[in-house]
């Protein structure tokens, strides 16, 4: 086939990369350990580092929201305050002041001037006033409650919002600040807008910069970090007293100000504005829309599935890291006497080296401890649960590499080349990504297509979402460019794009049924590709990708055989053939009967490929994928 072909249906797999075991060292462990490993943080949910690498790769805030919260959907909450405790308050009096009127504990306080409030065990509270953040605390008397409140709206003038004083200056808040005796001690909680509480929230979870990168594309992971943020905070109960917190337990929030100086930024502000009330969902309910810095490129599964993460490797400096941990630190730990060994018993297979690790002993000269990859990651600081260390042994599965064997020829006795390319599990695709009149590699994995322009690649240049995980991938040049393009088969439903880029369709249509296989091709040499399905042994085709109507069918091979399509002659049009066990059976027209050509290329178990490997014209050449 002259432009593309799509084999097997998708399915998610790993490449693990197996240390042989090794009889634990006799002696204990001196100096340093060195810790290798991806990502930073937990991984659950949405990697901002990969959000931003599919956000300036050309991904929208949607794509990016449906990529890591699988089995959501977008809905609303309208705008209502939320509470949150400032967790650096905690046990402290509330010490405030406003350059306006403001009042504290019901009494009122003239601008520039100061006043503390006390909140008692007994449910009273006490009030002070005095001339301002440095001076010295009048005498307290009875108050009537523990709220801050101005006495007008100050809008964004942070001279007007309340201010709380701290031993390195004052920090500006929206809305109101109150204090109350919870949990044997004071708390201080801010009472503010949730669309003005994410103003203080996402530019310190992800760099309101990236909203300028990529010529603006960047905005797109803002604008996914306002969602997630949104969602996160709705559905959090941190407290009786305070429904979220400041903090990396809950999310980091800053308030408006410090020093009277702007902390939030137009970019993020922006971001908030273009997804205001948007929220992510499971039924009825917002979700604990969970996110870390960086995936390593793979999420870690939890509340949502665990998903590829391309995004991540486009400019994570998390992607990949290594960090030395003493031996004594390591023993110190996990109380082992001294450090004789680390080894990890079990990963849970999604990624590189295996993994996440899930299970890890620490052997010692005085015991043995068996713990989790996360408890490792927290008491010794390490980036990730994802990680290996030199010289541990390690009890997990080999995976053999999926290599794509590309024929020398449509012939008996034809020559091969061997291109490795993707993980197990992929669904490999052949077409002309760039024009050039030469075929080359894919794979879609989960929603993600990972594309390349060199027929002897191993390695994708691009990635970008596309359907989701399940669907049939296929390519074609729809709009007869001369470059493929990508397009999915979802329960009879053809979904085409004229760019492979993330996006929507620019193209759908109902054709066949569930259950049947996609192929495409230019059946009449009209410059366009078009599809057709397979359904028990006979092909059904049409010529429009506008209005899909069958234009013809032919009868080929056997039910159990698969589906392969190419320009076998090189005469232009795209003609129908069959893979049965290793062998190849291909028709030069689209006519039922039995085939013209038979090529002997592969094994049982392969993946019929076709594709022009080589520039220079000619037909297309048959290959097959394996342990895919």
């Amino acid at each position: 086939m002259r432009r593309g072909l799509l084999a097997g249906m998708v399915g998610l797999g790993v490449l693990a990369v197996v240390q042989v075991p090794a009889e634990p060292a006799s002696a204990a462990i001196t100096g340093t350990v060195q810790f290798t490993g991806h990502g930073y943080g937990h991984g659950r949910g949405m990697g901002q580092w990969g959000a931003y690498g599919y956000a300036v790769t050309g991904a929208s805030h949607t794509d990016i929201l449906g990529h890591f919260y699988g089995g959501t959907t977008l809905g609303n909450q309208g705008d209502a305050p939320i509470t949150v405790g400032l967790s650096g308050q905690d046990g402290a009096d509330l010490v405030v002041t406003s350059g306006r009127d403001f009042t504290a504990g019901g009494v009122p306080v003239p601008g520039g001037s100061a006043a503390r409030l006390r909140a008692l065990a007994d449910g009273s509270f006490q009030v002070s006033v005095s001339g301002g953040c440095a001076a010295p605390g009048g005498a307290m008397s009875p108050a009537g409650n523990g709220r801050v409140a101005p006495n007008a709206d100050p809008g964004n003038d942070l001279g007007g919002m309340i201010s709380l004083c701290t031993a390195t200056g004052t920090r500006q808040y929206r809305g109101e600040l109150a204090v109350l005796w919870a949990n044997n001690s004071q708390r201080t909680v801010n009472t503010v807008w949730m669309e003005q509480y994410l103003r203080g929230v996402v530019p310190r979870e992800s760099p309101a910069s990236w909203g300028d990168a990529g010529g603006g594309k960047g905005i797109e992971a803002l604008k996914a970090q306002a969602v997630a943020a949104r969602s996160y905070a709705w559905s959090e109960n941190k407290t009786p007293y305070a429904k979220t917190c400041d903090t990396v337990t809950c999310q980091v929030y800053g308030g408006a100000g410090i020093n009277g100086g702007s902390i939030e930024d137009r970019r993020t502000d922006a971001a908030i504005a273009g997804t205001a009330g948007v929220v992510l969902k499971k039924g009825t309910a917002v979700v604990r829309a969970e996110f870390s810095s960086s995936t390593g490129g793979y999420s870690a599964g939890g509340n949502f599935p665990s998903v590829v993460d391309l995004g991540d490797g486009v400019s994570s400096p998390y992607h990949n890291w290594t960090q030395p941990i003493s031996a004594t630190t390591i023993a110190t730990a996990f109380g082992v006497g001294e450090l004789v060994e680390v080894k990890v018993t079990k990963r849970n297979g999604l990624g590189a080296d295996g993994g996440r690790v899930t299970a890890v002993q620490v052997v010692g000269t005085a015991k043995t401890v068996t713990t989790t990859g996360t408890d490792m990651r927290t008491k010794l600081g390490l980036r990730s649960d994802w990680f290996s260390v030199a010289g541990v042994s390690q009890s997990v599965p080999a995976a053999v590499q999926p290599v794509v064997h590309l024929a020398s020829g449509n012939a008996v006795g034809a020559g091969a080349v061997g291109v490795p390319f993707g993980q197990s599990g992929d669904v490999p695709l052949s077409c002309d990504w760039n024009g050039d009149g030469v075929n080359s590699l894919g794979v879609f994995r989960k929603g993600t297509f990972f594309v390349t322009d060199d027929a002897a690649a191993s390695t994708g240049v691009r990635a970008f979402l596309y359907g989701d995980s399940g669907d049939q991938p296929v390519c074609g040049d729809w709009d007869g460019n001369g470059t493929d393009t990508v397009g999915v088969y979802r329960n009879g439903m053809v979904f085409l794009r004229n760019s492979n880029t993330s996006g929507m369709a620019d193209g759908r249509y109902p054709f066949g049924q569930a259950g049947d296989r996609i192929v495409a091709g230019d059946w009449n040499n009209d410059t366009y590709d078009t599809v057709a399905i397979w359904r028990n042994g006979k092909y059904h085709w049409t010529n429009s990708n506008l209005v899909a109507t069958t234009d013809g069918t032919a009868a080929l091979g056997d039910p159990s055989d698969a589906p392969v399509v190419g320009d076998w002659d090189g005469n232009g049009s795209d003609t129908f053939g069959v893979f049965r066990a290793g062998v190849f059976y291909l028709r030069n027209d689209t006519l039922s009967g039995v085939s013209e050509l038979t090529v002997v290329f592969g094994d049982l178990g392969d993946k019929p490929m076709s594709g022009r490997w080589q520039a220079g014209g000619g037909g297309d050449v048959v290959g097959v994928a394996r342990s895919y």
